[in-house]
């Protein structure tokens, strides 16, 4: 199950100064790394690349695959769009969404707290992909804000997404308290001058 811990870089606040909670989606409210990496990886093999989901993972983490797949399509010396291997992925993804899991404390945390605070959802993922996993756990209306990799230019951890966040909730970024899982995430959240709880999965001990 789904364990917290507060970031090390971090500044702590009272929590009655949180005027918002802002969530990163993959690997925080759902962890979709193995129907990520093998749609990926099943969609390269269409294209002539064949690479494992394990290895896809170790060159994509925390990047967009604007980042990493010109890299691998130059490495395996094959000449293919990387947006039309994008797109393919997508296509692949959305009909593996049924596999994911769900961190149901942390969806439940967001339920609870509106409409006292505001809520949003922090993302380098594209548009497409957030609005299924979104759709299918039924997400859209727990946060009154959603930024995707498709809204900013420079992504986490560049802060750009939760500043931009931050100015459409109307709250300081001082006031919000962000829930990430990876070191980009709570880069990103920390530089934009936010507090940050690290969400880790893990398996479900008996």
């Amino acid at each position: 199950m789904p364990a917290l811990r507060f970031c090390s870089g971090a500044i702590a606040r009272p929590m009655h100064r949180i005027q918002a909670l802002l969530f990163d989606l993959d690997g925080t409210l759902v962890d979709t790394s193995e129907a990520n990496y093998t749609a990926y990886s099943q969609a390269l093999a269409e294209f002539g690349v064949a690479i494992e989901p394990r290895a896809i993972a170790a060159r994509a983490a925390d990047r967009q695959w604007r980042e990493f797949l010109p890299e691998l399509l130059r490495d395996a010396a094959v000449d293919a769009d990387p947006a039309r291997i994008a797109h393919r992925k997508g296509e692949l993804y959305r009909t593996a969404i049924g596999g994911v899991r769900v961190n149901r404390a942390l969806l439940g945390l967001a339920a609870a707290v509106r409409p006292m605070i505001r809520t949003a959802l922090v993302t380098t993922a594209s548009a497409g992909n957030v609005s299924a996993i979104m759709a299918h756990f039924g997400m859209e209306a727990l946060f009154d804000v959603v930024i995707t990799g498709d809204d900013v230019v420079r992504h986490k951890p560049d802060p750009e997404a939760y500043r931009v966040a931050a100015e459409r909730l109307s709250v300081p970024a001082d006031a919000c308290l962000a829930f990430e899982d990876s070191d980009a995430g709570a880069a990103s959240a920390v530089a934009a001058g936010m507090a940050v709880v690290r969400v880790r999965f893990t398996e479900a001990t008996p």
